[in-house]
């Protein structure tokens, strides 16, 4: 199995990732850091990935010593899954994120909502992860096992 797994949160993305190849046989794991290197990484290999795990906060661009990863995008992950819809990249999503509200009061349930009725050919559903409590493992591998990937 071929993933995609955008995000930026270092401690967020090992817990997931280690997670993933302990339920997962061998699955090939690709991590982007950004909304801009997500997004290109998915364009130019459409056809690649089984599966996107996609953060819905992140950053512009990736961060460096050099470089604060410009703009901070609370909605990046749906604007990946808007360009998903126009490219059309069949390539399913779960948004993995650990709000439960959004800079603008966007509530996770309804933002859940939202992306299920602009999104349904892509996004199969939301993980809400947490540092503390590990819920998030089993709706993840639900969530794949409705997909037949776990």
């Amino acid at each position: 199995m071929r993933i995609l797994f955008i995000e930026d949160e270092p401690r967020k993305r090992k817990q997931v990732f280690d997670f993933l190849n302990e339920v997962l046989s061998k699955p090939e794991i690709e991590i982007k850091e950004s909304y801009n290197s997500g997004l290109r990484e998915l364009i130019s290999n459409k056809e690649k990935y089984d599966i996107l795990l996609l953060d819905m906060s992140m950053p512009n661009y990736d961060i460096t010593n050099e470089d604060n990863g410009g703009d901070w995008l609370p909605f990046a992950g749906k604007l990946i899954l808007k360009n998903m819809f126009l490219r059309q990249i069949s390539t399913k999503a779960i948004v993995v994120t650990m709000h439960g509200m959004f800079d603008d009061g966007t509530k996770l349930d309804q933002l859940d909502s939202e992306l299920k009725e602009e999104f349904p050919d892509n996004y199969i559903g939301y993980i809400h992860y947490s540092q503390i409590n590990f819920d998030w493992k089993n709706q993840l591998e639900t969530l794949l096992k409705s997909q037949n990937y776990a």
